[in-house]
């Protein structure tokens, strides 16, 4: 069994933590963006 998992790129150095909310959320169905992630 072979899941789709969304991929979301970093914008800059200090987007890894944001970007892998935003891949995590996106895979169990929610929407977020990377700049309400980041506060």
């Amino acid at each position: 069994m072979i899941l789709e998992f969304p991929i979301y790129r970093q914008l800059d150095a200090k987007d890894c933590g944001p970007s892998c909310l935003r891949m995590i959320a996106k895979f169990y169905g929610r929407v977020y963006s990377i700049q309400n992630l980041r506060e």
